[in-house]
């Protein structure tokens, strides 16, 4: 077996787009951890996490589509309803026979509707900084920080750009985070590693089908989810109020909460060995019953 602990860079064809994955662990098991990303993020920004795990678990973590390597769509629909069928086919052709699905806020959003779709399929759902109810001010602090700028010239210059709005996130931490959301182009420049179109607010997806109930049902959602759930809340988060951690952990029946101290919004990126610890704990108190 390929060290666990290194990571592989992949790529797959599903959905009518290529998507890249990284990868740790033991490919022939047939389980793995799957591993969703949030907005303006990418695959990377769980690499100190994925490598804790991959100890003991095969991990995989997606670039969605329009970030990172992975396909940008010509019609801008990144809608929900699409994401959820690029995990499903993505699930397919990996043929994977069960899933533990840990997501980060759009990933967590977008991991509680496939989980509720697939309960067959679904051991473990860990939603990071998710619920249907958000706060503007953690909107506007995400919207600030995509308009920080263009370019950079340097890791240094984009991590000093970062920091006001990653106050918990260490030097090395906040690096990391940066080559979460960059990548470097010919000239040398730090640039945004995804679509244009999510930082531009003049674009917008299609309109609506019958599909994107899945927006406006989150709760709904939630509601029917059957496997063991961890909800985690960043001790320091704009994005959610404890009462709407509060009503999801009520909505998903035998879920549990945990609260990772000294992180915000941005847990993965805060605290990833305490955010791994959580995840390890659970998924083996679950194992035992």
């Amino acid at each position: 077996m390929a060290n666990p602990g290194k990571a592989r860079d992949e790529f797959i064809e599903a959905n009518g787009l290529r998507f890249h994955y990284r990868e740790w662990g033991d490919t022939r098991t047939k389980h793995a951890l799957i591993l969703l990303h949030g907005y303006a993020e990418t695959s990377e920004v769980w690499n100190d996490m994925a490598v804790d795990l991959a100890r003991e678990f095969r991990v995989i973590a997606l670039d969605q589509r329009g970030y990172g390597q992975s396909s940008r769509v010509p019609d801008h629909d990144y809608s929900r309803s699409r994401q959820i069928e690029d995990l499903e086919a993505i699930i397919e052709q990996l043929g994977l026979r069960s899933v533990t699905l840990v997501g980060h806020s759009m990933g967590g959003a977008n991991a509680i509707c496939y989980a509720s779709e697939h309960p067959e399929m679904v051991t473990a759902l860990i939603v990071i900084e998710t619920a249907p109810e958000v706060l503007r001010s953690g909107i506007e602090t995400v919207r600030r920080l995509m308009a920080t700028g263009e370019e950079f010239g340097s890791l240094e210059q984009a991590v000093e750009a970062f920091r006001p709005y990653l106050p918990y996130a260490s030097v090395e931490q906040l690096e990391r985070r940066v080559r979460a959301s960059f990548t470097v182009n010919d000239d040398g420049m730090y640039v945004w590693d995804f679509d244009p179109a999510f930082r531009d607010p003049s674009v917008r997806p299609p309109d609506p089908d019958p599909g994107q109930r899945r927006v406006a049902d989150l709760w709904d959602y939630a509601d029917r989810i059957q496997c063991p759930t961890m909800i985690v809340r960043g001790a320091e988060t704009d994005m959610l109020t404890p009462e709407a951690i509060q009503r999801l952990h009520r909505r998903i029946a035998g879920s549990r909460v945990s609260l990772i101290e000294d992180a915000g919004h941005h847990v993965p990126t805060d605290q990833p060995a305490s955010l791994a610890l959580n995840v390890r704990e659970f998924l083996q108190s679950i194992a035992a019953i």
